[in-house]
C-alpha cells in the first residue's frame, strides 16, 4: 500500500476520517477503496479545499455512472460519507443527497455444487504438487477446503497463525474477524486430519512458532490475499467453472456454499432451522443475526426452485411425457 493513500487537498482529512472509522471497529477496508477513487478525483480535477461544493459531487457522480450499478453505489456512498464528516469541520461544504443509483436488490454469490467442490480440490492438489519441487507452498488445496468447510472469511482464514488451530480439541480460534470480534470455530475430525496433515508436512524453511503464519508465502511471511485470489481464478479455468454465470465465482462465495450447504442439510434433516440460525450465525461470525437471514433466504429461494422442478416432473410423469 502506498505510504501516501490519499494526496488530494483534503488528504488530512480524509487519513483522520479513516482512522475514526477504524477508532470505532470498522475494518473499513472497502470504504477506504472507495474513498481512494474520490480522493483521485479530486487530485485529477485539481480540487482546492476545504470546501467540497456541490459541482465537484455532482462530477464526481457523473465520472462513475459508467459503472457497474453497485460499483457506483460504494463509491458514491463512500463520498457521501465522508461528505457529511467534512460537513462538520466546514458548515457549507455540500453533501450528496441521493446517490442516484440502488444496490442490486439480489445478493452476488455463486454457490458451489459438491461436485464443483471437489474439482476445485482436485485440481488445487495438482497445483500443489506441481509445485513441491519449489519454494511455493502447497496450501491451496488445504485454505479452499477450509473455507468451505468452516464459513471462514478468506481475510480470517489467512490471518491464521499455527498457535491459532488446536487439533486436540478439533477447532481453531480467530483472532481478527470483523469489527475486531473473536471466536473459536468447530472442526470437523476429517477437516482437523487435514489441517494437521498441512502443519506435519510443511517444508523446512516454512516460519514456525505458535505466532508464525499458518498459510505462508515464498518468503515465509503471511500468504497475501492478491496470490491467493489470482491462484483461485486460475483454478476455476482448469476447472471451468463459472463459464456463463451472471455472477462470476469468488473465493469469497465459498463462505456463502458453507452456509447454504448447512442450512440445506438441516432442512434434510427435518430439524428447526429458525432454532439453529444462532448457531450459524455464531460459527459465520455475525455480530447481527439478520445479516444470517440472507443464507436463509437464499436457500428458501433454492427449495422453492427445486419443488418447483418436482411438480414439472410429476405433471410431465402423469402425462406419459419425459421432461
Amino acid at each position: 500500500m502506498s505510504r501516501r493513500p490519499f494526496r488530494s487537498d483534503l488528504a488530512g482529512v480524509m487519513n483522520e476520517f479513516v482512522a475514526f472509522k477504524r477508532s470505532q471497529g470498522y475494518d473499513y477496508r472497502d470504504g477506504f477503496g472507495a474513498l481512494r477513487h474520490f480522493d483521485r478525483f479530486l487530485l485529477r480535477c485539481g480540487y482546492v479545499g476545504p470546501e467540497i461544493t456541490r459541482d465537484i459531487l455532482s462530477r464526481y457522480a457523473a465520472s462513475v455512472r459508467h459503472l457497474a450499478p453497485n460499483t457506483q453505489y460504494g463509491r458514491l456512498a463512500a463520498a457521501r460519507v465522508f461528505a457529511r464528516w467534512q460537513r462538520r469541520l466546514i458548515p457549507g461544504s455540500a453533501v450528496i443527497e441521493h446517490l442516484g443509483v440502488k444496490r442490486p436488490a439480489l445478493p452476488r454469490y455463486y454457490l458451489y455444487s459438491r461436485a464443483e467442490l471437489a474439482s476445485l480440490i482436485r485440481a488445487a492438489r495438482q497445483m500443489d504438487e506441481t509445485r513441491s519441487g519449489s519454494r511455493r507452498p502447497r496450501c491451496l488445496a488445504t485454505l479452499v477446503g477450509l473455507l468451505y468447510a468452516t464459513g471462514l472469511r478468506i481475510g480470517e482464514a489467512l490471518a491464521l497463525n499455527v498457535g491459532d488451530i488446536d487439533l486436540a480439541a478439533n477447532r481453531l480460534a480467530v483472532r481478527r474477524g470483523k469489527l475486531g470480534k473473536e471466536r473459536n470455530v468447530a472442526l470437523s475430525a476429517s477437516a482437523a486430519v487435514v489441517l494437521g496433515r498441512f502443519l506435519d508436512t510443511r517444508p523446512d524453511w516454512a516460519p514456525t512458532g505458535c505466532d508464525a503464519p499458518f498459510f505462508f508465502n515464498t518468503h515465509g511471511g503471511r500468504l497475501g490475499y492478491g496470490s491467493a485470489s489470482e491462484s483461485f481464478r486460475t483454478l476455476l479455468r482448469r476447472c471451468e467453472i463459472g463459464i456463463g454465470a451472471l455472477q462470476k465465482p469468488r473465493l469469497h462465495d465459498l463462505r456463502h456454499s458453507y452456509a447454504c450447504e448447512r442450512l440445506r442439510k438441516w432442512y434434510e434433516e427435518g430439524v428447526d432451522v429458525n432454532a439453529k440460525l444462532p448457531i450459524l450465525s455464531t460459527a459465520l461470525g455475525h455480530v447481527n443475526i439478520n445479516d444470517t437471514q440472507l443464507y436463509l433466504h437464499v436457500t428458501a429461494q433454492l427449495l422453492q426452485v427445486a419443488a418447483d422442478r418436482f411438480h414439472e416432473t410429476f405433471a410431465n410423469n402423469c402425462k406419459g411425457t419425459q421432461p
